[in-house]
Parts: C-alpha cells; structure tokens; sequence
C-alpha cells in the first residue's frame, strides 16, 4: 500500500494539497514574527487533531526507509514533544496516512500540516477534526 501513496519518500504528484495551520492563510512578510511566538500549547494543537482523528479513523505512519505503512495503535507513540518537534529536521517530519479517506497528512515547517487529497471528500470528512483542534485549513 506504500506506493499508493508515496513514490521514494515524496507523497506521488497525483494529490492535491490543503493546508492545516494555526493561521486562516499565509503569514506575509508583515506577520512572520508570528512563528516566534508560538506557545506550546498552540503547537498542541495539531497533535489534538491526531488524537480526534484516531478515534474514528485508522491511522498508519509511513516508514519510508523500509517502504511500508505501519498502523498506529497507540496515538501517544506517534505524537512528538514540543521540544522534540522544535528540534527535528525534514526527514523525521511524520507522514501519516488515513486509508478510509485516501489521504497522507504531512508535518511541515512553520506550524503547518498538509493533506494530500485524491478526492475533495477527504477535506470535507477532515474539517470537522480540523476545526474541533482550533485549527484552519486553505488551499
């Protein structure tokens, strides 16, 4: 099921993207000290959306080094400290994949997750998860 989803260790061209951020759209220039000042538990907020999201859903996180999806049963080990996140690079960044919508949810940099959608249900399903975790979500 790996390459479904994923071709090497990039989400395949295929997807379209939706942006979950803390914010309603792009930071401009004007408003990037915002990224500095992100408290903790503002950042909690995108592993709150994790947590609501795998009590409906099966969650698996992609382990790209080994080309396959490895199911989530216990969300708390899939969920990285404040401090842990502040001190990953790219390359740890979670990948995680809800097959029931088709979709792979990306960490990003600057406070952002993306989802990578085939079909515009998938979004649709997702921003009542989005919305309950005080987050907002953009195309």
């Amino acid at each position: 099921m790996y390459h479904q989803y994923f071709e090497d260790w990039e989400v395949k061209s295929d997807f379209k993207k939706e942006f979950v951020s803390l914010w309603a759209d792009w930071l401009g220039e004007k408003d990037s000290h915002k990224l500095d000042e992100v408290t903790e538990n503002e950042w909690q907020r995108f592993n709150q959306l994790l947590v609501l999201l795998s009590q409906d859903y099966i969650l698996q996180e992609a382990v790209c080094a080994k080309e396959e999806l490895v199911t989530i049963n216990n969300i708390s080990t899939a969920l990285s400290s404040y401090k842990e996140s502040m001190n990953k690079d790219a390359s740890e960044f979670s990948k995680i994949v809800i097959p029931d919508l088709d979709c792979v949810i990306t960490e990003e940099w600057d406070y952002t997750y993306i989802v990578w959608y085939k079909d515009a249900q998938a979004i649709i399903k997702l921003a009542p998860y989005i919305k309950a975790a005080n987050l907002c979500h953009f195309a």
